[in-house]
């Protein structure tokens, strides 16, 4: 079972097996914002991967799109709703000032 640690809410939480990060969140009380509720359009519930990229599935198109049209930009960012972690992954959800 993977495990996501949420170090700007000091969570620590395990994952469903084959859950988007943004379900795990929610089914754990960890506040995260999602207006569109997890159907990749909105973005904000975008996600900086500290560590553990590697366990998480590839951007598919759509939230390559997504990603391009929000503020926060980077090569670690990615959206919770998108993200379906296969290991351990230690994520930031507010940006840094």
């Amino acid at each position: 079972m993977a495990r996501i640690v949420v170090v700007d809410k000091d969570a620590d939480i395990f994952a469903t097996p084959g859950d988007p990060i943004l379900f795990c969140l929610f089914d754990n009380r960890v506040t995260i914002t999602s207006v569109c509720g997890g159907n990749c359009s909105c973005g904000t519930c975008n996600i900086e991967v500290l560590e553990g990229m590697e366990n998480l599935n590839p951007k598919t198109d759509c939230e390559q799109f997504v990603l391009s049209r929000i503020k926060r930009q980077g090569p670690n960012v990615r959206l919770a709703c998108q993200c379906v972690p296969t290991g351990d992954v230690v994520i930031r959800i507010v940006p840094e000032p």
